[in-house]
């Protein structure tokens, strides 16, 4: 049951953010008749930078499952702590993919608000990471976890 709410949970927060916020700011951007960038190179780019960051998310909120921590979501206390695949290499591959997948989306459509939206997320995430989420790993997990943080870099 914990699962399906957390799927649940988790989706309607990546439908919020992915789709819904998006949606808001290009109207908004239309509104304010705020500029729009783009051409078919700049497009072509955004489609591929897009796939890339949503295929890699998707297969990341696959690792999760199958390693049972039950949900990426970062408001959910996690129940295991992943070492493996792509978070040999960085602590927060989740958030790299979700960054990219929204510049995609800039390039793509080309608003401004959009542009804002992406340099707006780096740095909330960022804060998020250094002042809730790795407090809260180092409280869980201990000295495995501070271990990780000597070997694996925050972000790449």
């Amino acid at each position: 049951m914990r699962q399906v709410k957390s799927f649940i949970f988790g989706t309607s927060i990546a439908f919020f953010l992915w789709i819904v916020m998006p949606a808001i700011l290009i109207s908004w951007n239309q509104q304010l008749d705020l500029p729009v960038y783009g051409n078919f190179v700049s497009r072509t780019i955004g489609i591929i930078c897009g796939g890339i960051g949503l295929i890699s998310t998707l297969l990341i909120v696959n690792e999760h499952f199958k390693t049972g921590r039950v949900t990426p979501v970062a408001v959910e206390k996690p129940l295991k702590f992943i070492v493996k695949g792509v978070y040999c290499y960085s602590r927060n591959p989740m958030y790299i993919t979700i960054i990219l997948t929204f510049f995609g989306g800039w390039l793509f459509f080309g608003h401004f608000l959009l542009l804002v939206y992406v340099l707006l997320a780096f740095p909330v995430l960022h804060v998020f990471i250094i002042y809730k989420e790795e407090p809260e790993l180092k409280k869980i997990f201990g000295k495995e976890y501070l271990d990780y943080l000597k070997r694996v870099p925050r972000w790449l």
